[in-house]
């Protein structure tokens, strides 16, 4: 993949992140003059910006965009790279792209950015949740799980851990000594991969049977729902190693010093 088109994933993925918001920070009034403008800045076509914002799309909640398309790997790698990097400072990279494109390439900082992408040439598509379903599916689940179903233990209470990063959705407590763990995964269609992190397979594997992996399937129509009980014992994952970029900010010793020297 050249350099033009590795740059043109990381604004169409800015694009696609913050939809409106995007637009309005950099100062287009509209989708398509958007996709003219930063075609012009990049030397690509209008419809790369667009297929590529579009492709983004699945996994964000303001539009369906290619759905029903798999997923790239340069597509995964840009959103596991980038997804914790907060609006500002993405969007500080997306201008310092789209106003200093001649020297872009040698710029020191954005050089990690230009090595998360495969060439197009080597590059595969593989199915992974996308995290607009994820959400849906989440929903799915816990209407299922209190309606009486079987398939798991009900246990004494239900605790909702989505946002504490400890390798699963749910937690079942069923004593005090005893606790189940359920992590949620979401197709659109009857069928897909799916997308483990590195916490929630680590987690699978010290949990062993407490541990379920629920997949929720064909979630706009009539939803499937699957139970995996100690799926690492059950399945057999590829690894995939990802580089996450990390943003900091420097100040030179020159600067230092220099602002030393009018300080009163």
């Amino acid at each position: 993949m050249d350099s033009n088109r590795k740059l043109a994933h990381i604004v169409t993925y800015y694009l696609s992140r913050f939809d409106k918001v995007a637009l309005a920070k950099l100062g287009y009034k509209t989708d398509k003059e958007a996709f003219h403008k930063i075609a012009e800045a990049l030397d690509v076509l209008p419809n790369y910006i667009k297929f590529r914002r579009d492709e983004f799309d699945v996994a964000h909640p303001h539009r369906k965009g290619w759905h029903k398309r798999a997923m790239t790997m340069s597509i995964i790698n840009t959103i596991n790279a980038l997804q914790d990097i907060d609006e500002p400072t993405l969007r500080s990279i997306v201008l310092d792209i789209l106003s200093k494109r001649k020297d872009i390439e040698a710029s020191e900082d954005l050089e990690p950015l230009m090595t998360i992408l495969p060439d197009e040439k080597k590059k595969k598509r593989v199915y992974v949740p996308r995290n607009i379903t994820g959400k849906k599916a989440e929903e799915i689940f816990v209407e299922w799980f209190k309606s009486g179903q079987e398939n798991i233990p009900q246990g004494k209470d239900f605790v909702d851990m989505r946002d504490y990063g400890c390798g699963y959705d749910f937690q079942i407590v069923v004593s005090d000594k005893k606790v189940h763990a359920v992590e949620v995964k979401g197709f659109s269609e009857d069928e897909g991969g799916i997308l483990i992190t590195g916490k929630e397979w680590e987690t699978a594997g010290i949990m062993k049977t407490d541990y379920y992996l629920v997949l929720v399937s064909n979630i706009d129509k009539n939803p499937v729902i699957t139970v995996i009980n100690n799926p690492y014992k059950k399945l057999s994952p590829k690894r995939n190693l990802q580089t996450v970029i990390q943003v900091n900010w420097t100040v030179s010793s020159k600067e230092i010093r220099q602002l030393k020297e009018i300080l009163p």
